[in-house]
């Protein structure tokens, strides 16, 4: 890999990432539970998020290295459990760019009546390819994306005030019970808070700028979505949200015009391919590392003369391009949620493990912070997945046993390949 990314870059890959991945496609959905009070699903969202997002900036600097769940949960539990880890958070992403890809699609039928099967295809493949190209060029091409489809957000957010003293921010049809199940459900736009974690083997200085770019990914989404969910209710309210195939589009048409609509759907299509891209290339990364770890087979190491592990990034583009089967964004990040918030919550555990362990270079002072966050994001991811939904919670379960076997499985043949026991798969490493 070459390390050719800084702050600057990885920060606008996670802002990328989360932003395409939430407004955009579920604030629909979403407001059908929270009604008018959207804004505090994100809030409560986004605080888990940043609670774990603790977690990868803690542990990111003592291992630096893509597929981080693995990294993160092997230094605590042992390989075995790491697999498990990381194989949850690549479900996670591959659904989640499965899931964009529909939202593209929908947004892309709405102006143009292309229909969904083949808009969502046409980017797929149109991803797979730019990110075969380089990950330098891939991520300053999704960074100029990113401060587009940032730049509309904001558009909205300020052209939303004036309509704000006649808004009532605190309707809530289904009550509280509502904000906190759509809490659960726009979780899903925060997945790629953790993702910059697969960026640093390509980063410059990845011990300071890693923990940079995901505590300043998770806030500026944050800022953001929430500006735009008080925006989007304030003018035009949840029932109309709630009903629209493309809401961000209805809300900006509802204030500059048909012409405004068109716009807002650009926008829109900039910012749902713009994640899809920069998850396929978060993906593959986690393909790579794993196989170079010996987790998965090793063929998918290989990394190309241009620094890319095209194997691993054709077999990412294949999966997604399945995925566009499933044909609904609500479903697919319902069943993406549970995956994430359990490989989230593995990974809040690790943190929690490590220190109190005393495994980590750290002050007393540290230590009880650590301890103390990571008890919360804990705690709030498991809030969370009680909020998910039994489809989801059961496809998580269902993905966590599928790496089990896989683990079980490879370690067999490497016994039998040996001829002579072999350490345990769940061994931890020796050193942090």
């Amino acid at each position: 890999m070459r390390r050719s990314l800084g702050v600057v870059e990885a920060t606008l890959s996670g802002v990328g990432i989360i932003l395409g991945a939430g407004v955009y496609t579920l604030i629909g959905p979403a407001s059908a539970l929270a009604g008018n009070a959207l804004w505090l699903a994100f809030v409560l969202a986004g605080l888990v998020a940043l609670l774990s997002a603790y977690a990868y900036a803690r542990l990111g600097p003592v291992r630096a290295r893509n597929a981080p769940e693995f990294q993160y949960a092997g230094m605590a539990f042992g390989t075995r459990i790491g697999f498990v880890a990381d194989w949850l958070m690549l479900a996670t992403n591959v659904l989640a760019a499965g899931a964009v890809a529909l939202g593209f699609a929908g947004y892309l039928n709405h102006m143009t009546g292309i229909p969904w099967w083949a808009g969502g295809a046409l980017l797929v493949l149109v991803s797979g390819l730019i990110a075969g190209a380089g990950t330098a060029p891939s991520v300053w091409l999704a960074g100029a994306f990113t401060l587009a489809e940032a730049g509309g957000l904001v558009f909205i957010s300020i052209a939303g005030l004036p309509h704000l003293p006649g808004a009532d921010l605190t309707a809530m049809p289904m009550g509280i019970a509502g904000v906190t199940a759509a809490s659960s459900l726009v979780f899903f736009a925060y997945i790629g808070s953790g993702q910059v974690g697969n960026l640093a083997e390509e980063m410059r200085q990845p011990k300071r700028d890693l923990p940079r770019a995901l505590y300043l990914s998770v806030v500026i989404t944050g800022v953001i979505y929430v500006t735009t969910a008080v925006a989007a209710a304030a003018v035009v309210g949840w029932e109309r949200l709630s009903a629209s195939e493309a809401p961000l589009a209805l809300v900006a048409g509802a204030i500059f015009g048909p012409g405004a609509d068109a716009a807002l759907s650009l926008v829109a299509l900039a910012a749902t391919g713009n994640t899809v891209l920069l998850l396929t290339i978060s993906s593959a990364r986690s393909v790579q590392a794993m196989a170079a770890d010996g987790v998965l087979p090793g063929p998918l190491a290989v990394v190309a003369g241009n620094g890319v592990p095209l194997r691993a990034t054709v077999i990412v583009t294949a999966v997604i391009g399945a995925l566009l089967l499933l044909g609904s964004v609500r479903a697919v990040a319902e069943l993406t949620n549970g995956a994430v918030l359990l490989g989230m919550l593995v990974v809040n555990l690790s943190l929690l493990k490590l220190a109190w362990d005393r495994g980590l270079p750290e002050s007393d002072g540290q230590r009880r912070t650590d301890v103390v966050v990571a008890l919360l994001a804990a705690a709030s991811c498991l809030a969370l997945l009680a909020l998910a939904g039994w489809a989801s919670l059961l496809t998580a379960l269902a993905l966590a046993a599928v790496a089990l076997v896989a683990t079980w499985r490879q370690r067999a043949r490497r016994l039998e390949v040996a001829g002579s026991p072999s350490p345990p798969a769940d061994a931890a490493p020796t050193t942090c």
